[in-house]
């Protein structure tokens, strides 16, 4: 597993989104909650083309919203203290948000991008906020 999500998320290797789909949506869909992807660092974006989340659900068939966008902070650049002690990572991008929500990410290392996620949107009205993440690093 380790070595195709490497080639996925590194190598832009976007037919493996199809493998991946399949358990990680099935999941997203179990929660009967509106499926908001993490957003990608504008950088990292920029570098590897693509989103990684947003190919997974796409290929899977699964609705989903963007409702929060990450600011210029690269986390898998941080150690796992700076990881755990980020701020203000995200802000919302306008749209309105739903009660129930499942966050979506790739990667779930010390939980701090979810907890930050759905901090904010619980601020902003979400009654639940669940995840869903690929694996776990």
């Amino acid at each position: 597993m380790k070595d195709y999500f490497h080639q996925f998320k590194f190598l832009q290797d976007v037919v493996l989104a199809e493998v991946f789909a399949e358990e990680l949506v099935k999941a997203v869909r179990k929660t009967k909650a509106a499926a908001v992807p993490i957003p990608m660092n504008p950088v990292k974006l920029r570098e590897r083309t693509f989103a990684q989340v947003d190919s997974i659900l796409e290929a899977g068939g699964a609705d989903y919203v963007h409702l929060l966008q990450k600011n210029e902070e690269v986390q898998g650049e941080k150690n796992k203290g700076e990881r755990i002690s980020t701020r203000g990572l995200f802000t919302l991008n306008g749209n309105s948000v739903p009660k129930n929500i499942v966050l979506v990410d790739d990667m779930y290392t010390t939980g701090t991008t979810l907890r930050l996620a759905a901090k904010i949107l619980k601020e902003a009205g979400a009654e639940t906020v669940a995840f869903v993440a690929l694996i776990r690093a």
